[in-house]
């Protein structure tokens, strides 16, 4: 049996050699590469074909939600495996609604990883834990939430959340827009308390889900 080719993307060095030593431990797993951003990342998929790619929600440029929806369309063949360390509920639903086939926390087990892509690599798709909770949860609400209008955003401040879902760091936005470290702080801590949302991940889905991402 051929063994299961992996793509690893993520842009934390850390993370990356943990996969790598996760997956050198199964058999019948091959990693033919890593990735630091989707673009990358994306051109290794189309080069390599990999059955599965694990792929973070955060990444520099493309976001994890965004590439994901990108080898769904373009690359049916090739599964995801998505991870991140938000658990929220916006995060994980907005990941299968892109066509994620799993979803792990970013602090995974190696189990836990190894027993995603087993299930993937089939055809099916894996949740456990918090993750079916929450996608029961969400099922069984079968309504859309009333999500904060994007008019409550200054202009400013919709160019920073653009910013972040590329990835930029504080410094980058700083420079790109030619303000101090300190006022994007503030920006991005006016954007959090106006979405009432608690993390860079919602920050992204909230983006997405609102049509403010540029690619």
């Amino acid at each position: 049996m051929d063994k299961v080719k992996i793509l690893v993307v993520d842009d934390h060095e850390l993370i990356v050699l943990a996969a790598r030593q996760i997956f050198s431990k199964v058999p019948g797993f091959k990693l033919i590469g890593t990735a630091s951003d989707g673009e990358e990342a994306y051109q290794q998929i189309k080069n390599f074909k990999p059955d599965v790619v694990v792929l973070d929600v955060i990444l520099p440029g493309i976001n994890g939600i965004e590439l994901t929806k990108k080898i769904t369309a373009e690359f049916p063949d090739t599964k995801v495996v998505l991870y991140s360390s938000s658990v929220s509920e916006d995060v994980i639903v907005t990941g299968f609604e892109a066509g994620a086939m799993a979803y792990v926390p970013k602090n995974f087990k190696s189990g836990q990883l190894v027993e995603a892509i087993q299930t993937v690599v089939k055809g099916e798709h894996y949740s456990k834990g918090f993750v079916s909770e929450i996608l029961i949860e969400n099922f069984l609400k079968n309504k859309t939430k009333k999500d904060a209008p994007n008019n409550r955003l200054t202009e400013r401040e919709i160019e920073i959340l653009q910013a972040i879902t590329k990835g930029m760091t504080n410094q980058q936005m700083a420079n790109n827009l030619h303000i101090s470290v300190r006022t994007v702080e503030a920006h991005k801590s006016n954007i959090m308390k106006k979405l009432k949302l608690g993390s860079t991940a919602e920050l992204v889905v909230y983006a997405i889900k609102h049509r403010l991402v540029k690619i």
